[in-house]
């Protein structure tokens, strides 16, 4: 059989042999399917709508740790400040012309 093949591309119908109302029934599920997928897939793709619901998690996170464990949550937020500052100063002076 080679690639251009017509029996490749055959395949029995789904549908044959349904009556008009089991056939509307089964466009129906199927238009279904096609909307709950291209819905799923536009969720997937949608920056946005990912990096909103990244934030809403990280949030709860935060919140969740500042509930539970407050004094690790300072720690972090020392730490990240402390980041920062020393990348802002050594940014600084690697920019700075030398004398």
């Amino acid at each position: 059989m080679t690639s251009n093949s017509p029996e490749k591309f055959t395949t029995e119908s789904v549908v044959e042999g349904l009556s008009h109302k089991e056939l509307e029934a089964h466009l129906v599920a199927t238009r279904a399917k096609l909307a709950s997928n291209l819905d799923a897939l536009e969720d997937k793709v949608n920056v946005p709508k990912q990096l909103d619901k990244a934030t809403r998690r990280l949030r709860r996170k935060v919140q969740t740790m500042r509930q539970d464990n407050p004094l690790a949550l300072a720690g972090i937020v020392a730490g990240a400040v402390v980041a920062v500052g020393i990348t802002a100063y050594l940014m600084v002076k690697i920019s700075a012309p030398k004398k």
